[in-house]
């Protein structure tokens, strides 16, 4: 070998020395990689919270060994948002999205503890992964998935246990790499509660558009043989009034015969007002905590029509939920049922099932991959069929106006609205009390008697170009009348002031009877409506009258005066009756009373037709618009309720099903009373399950 071979060699060797000394002294490249990531986000490519259009959540229970997977998703197409892990329940997610969204976008990494796998369980960040693991696995964390269009990933992490000493620092780790992290992360919109993410008004009725509720409380179970035997407690009909006042409309009681009776509330009993009124509001806030799928094809009514009660798979999932439909058509509940109308003549229809959980469950019942097996509510749960229709009495025909058909029908119409308007407007005489007794005051005098003037009666002469004389008429004899209780007679004052008063008294007699004098001499009408009988002495008579009444002192006391009963003849009108001189005669034909033509009187009755034929069509498109607002909303509400059992707190279950002893209120009941009667079971088939 020569020179220049060797020192080639000991080149390259030298050179390969080199490079083995260089990377034995730098630390590991993924090591210093990691260690850069100390202050920046997790999640570099999550900035917009509303691309998230997916979330998935897997847990791992560690008792039982088993995977849970939660997702909510939206449809790409429609913008619906569901919840695929059970069974595309309609989801009310889009702000609970965001929040969750918004929980991972801008988080930052703090520091990194280990970058060894073997220290995974340690922090608990061990990934969820299924066929992996085991009962009594540990360190199991939750893995959190967020994709966006076209299934891409926004963020994926697996949150693990809480900093020691921390209330908002937890171990984080990406899934397929081993460093692991603490981060700064709320994880309460990370949630996996089914309520959470679903319209939580079930019903969706406000408390206030209530008017009546109904309920039948009875126990319906299953015997040997597949028979359905009964026990009945009561049926009530309540209503409630605009001031929140409930009040029985009916209620029968059955007794250990199952013998049904009327019932009547019994002196001093009256309706627990505050139970009542929590039935009312559970109404108003019904919230679910799970949800399972009917059996298709089941109708939105509930009815066990043919195609139910011959499909046996149907029958068993409703049987199995305490649901059992019967031969007479109709399906009965294992704990009763209610009925709730509101004002606007939507009616809901609830029926209480079993417990949940209290029968197995069917083949379709078995969570499959990616469902949650069991609600996340505690405490015991009861099953829900809700189904709605339209309570069409709410809706009564419109009472419409008689269209008039000829004129004859058109006059008699109007004189039967004046004679209505006329009752309506004349004043109604107030009851007078009576008079307070007297006996034991003293005596009142009588009050003098008025000396009437003399009437004189006009005799028209056979000359009506000669003015008429007035001949005297024999005046009758004034009888003096006792004073009223009320007048100021009654009441004697003391005798300084009964001299003070008696002159103004004077004045104003002397002035009426000026007045009477004045206007007794009151002018017959010719057919002109001219006076045939009007001197100057009576205007004169008149002046001098009124100026006596001017003369009185202002405070002097006023002394009613009735003008007393003459004998005048019939034909002479009283003095407040009588007409002025020059006044117009108000039985006079005016301008206004012309004669109405053939062809006017047409138009006015093809007038009134055409006004009330509108009206009576608006009063009937007003029910039906009405009525048709009802089924519009009752086909909305069926079309949520159609393909669901609903799933309620037992709780709320207890506030909707009232006992007798808890509906009626006894006086001096402190405490509940005896349990209710219970009627004899009677006993139905249930078609589908044999006999």
């Amino acid at each position: 070998m020569n020179e220049g071979a060797k020192t080639g060699i000991f080149g390259v060797a030298a050179l390969v020395m080199l490079t083995i000394a260089i990377l034995v002294s730098r630390p590991p490249v993924t090591e210093s990689l990691t260690q850069s990531r100390i202050g920046q986000p997790l999640f570099e490519g999550l900035t917009d919270p509303l691309a998230a259009s997916i979330l998935r959540i897997t847990t791992f229970d560690e008792a039982q060994g088993e995977i849970s997977k939660f997702e909510v998703a939206k449809d790409q197409q429609n913008g619906v948002w569901s919840l695929p892990s059970r069974n595309n329940y309609p989801a009310d997610a889009a702000e609970q999205m965001k929040n969750a969204a918004n929980t991972l976008v801008g988080v930052k990494i703090l520091d990194i503890p280990s970058s060894e796998a073997s220290d995974h369980a340690k922090f608990g960040v061990v990934e969820p992964n299924e066929g992996a693991l085991k009962a009594g696995d540990e360190g199991v964390g939750r893995l959190v998935s967020l994709k966006g269009k076209n299934n891409s990933t926004l963020a994926e992490v697996i949150i693990g246990n809480r900093v020691k000493g921390s209330e908002v620092q937890r171990y984080a780790r990406i899934p397929g790499q081993d460093p692991v992290y603490v981060v700064v992360l709320d994880d309460k919109a990370l949630t996996t509660k089914f309520e959470d993410w679903i319209e939580k008004d079930l019903l969706q009725l406000s408390s206030i558009d209530i008017s009546n509720v109904e309920v039948q409380i009875y126990d319906a179970s299953l015997e040997m043989g597949n028979r359905l035997a009964m026990s009945r407690s009561y049926d009530a009909s309540l209503s409630i009034d605009g001031s929140n006042a409930w009040q029985l409309d009916a209620m029968s009681i059955y007794d250990e015969q199952g013998e049904k009776k009327d019932f009547k509330l019994a002196d001093g009993e009256k309706l627990a007002t505050a139970k009542l009124n929590t039935l009312k509001n559970s109404l108003d806030d019904l919230k679910i905590v799970d949800v399972a799928s009917k059996p298709k094809g089941m109708s939105e009514n509930l009815k066990a029509d043919k195609d139910l009660v011959s499909d046996q798979q149907a029958v068993l999932s409703l049987v199995q939920r305490g649901f059992f439909p019967v031969t007479q058509g109709d399906i009965l509940s294992a704990n009763g049922e209610m009925v709730v109308t509101l004002k606007d003549g939507v009616q809901y229809v609830l029926r209480f099932g079993n417990v949940e959980g209290i029968a197995s469950e069917s083949k379709d019942d078995v969570a499959k991959e990616g469902e949650a097996k069991k609600p996340e509510a505690t405490g015991a749960n009861r099953y829900l069929l809700v189904t709605t229709r339209v309570d069409e009495t709410k809706f009564p025909p419109p009472s419409l106006m008689e269209i008039p058909k000829t004129i004859e029908d058109l006059d008699a119409a109007d004189a039967a609205k004046a004679k209505a308007a006329a009752d309506a407007a004349a004043p109604k005489v107030p009851d007078v009390p009576a008079a307070p007794a007297t006996e034991g005051l003293p005596a009142t005098p009588a009050a003098p008697a008025t000396p009437a003037a003399p009437a004189e009666e006009m005799k028209p002469e056979p000359n009506a170009d000669k003015p008429a004389t007035a001949e005297p008429v024999a005046e009758a004899p004034k009888t003096a009348e006792p004073a009223s209780a009320n007048s100021p007679e009654s009441n004697p004052a003391p005798a300084a002031q009964s001299d003070a008063a008696e002159a103004p008294a004077k004045v104003e007699e002397n002035a009426i009877d000026a007045a009477s004098e004045a206007t007794e001499g009151s002018i017959e009408q010719s057919g002109e409506g001219k006076a045939s009988g009007a001197g100057e002495g009576q205007e004169k008579a008149g002046d001098e009258a009124a100026a006596a009444i001017e003369e009185q002192p202002a405070d002097a006391p006023v002394t009613a005066v009735e003008t007393p009963a003459t004998g005048a003849s019939t034909d002479e009108k009283p003095v407040a009756d009588t007409i002025a001189p020059g006044a117009p005669d108000p039985g006079a034909p005016t301008v206004d009373d012309k004669i109405e033509t053939a062809e006017e009187k047409q138009e006015r009755l093809e007038a009134e037709q055409e006004k009330i034929t509108k009206e009576n069509q608006r009063k009937l498109d007003e029910r039906k618009d009405k009525l048709e607002a009802a089924r519009r909303r009752v086909r909305e509400l069926n079309g949520r309720f159609a393909e669901w059992y609903y799933v309620i707190p037992e709780a709320t279950y207890r506030n909707l099903r009232l006992s007798r002893d808890e509906l009626i209120e006894k006086p001096g009941d402190a405490k509940p009373g005896a349990p209710d009667d219970a009627s004899a079971p009677p006993s139905f088939n249930i078609p589908g399950l044999g006999n």
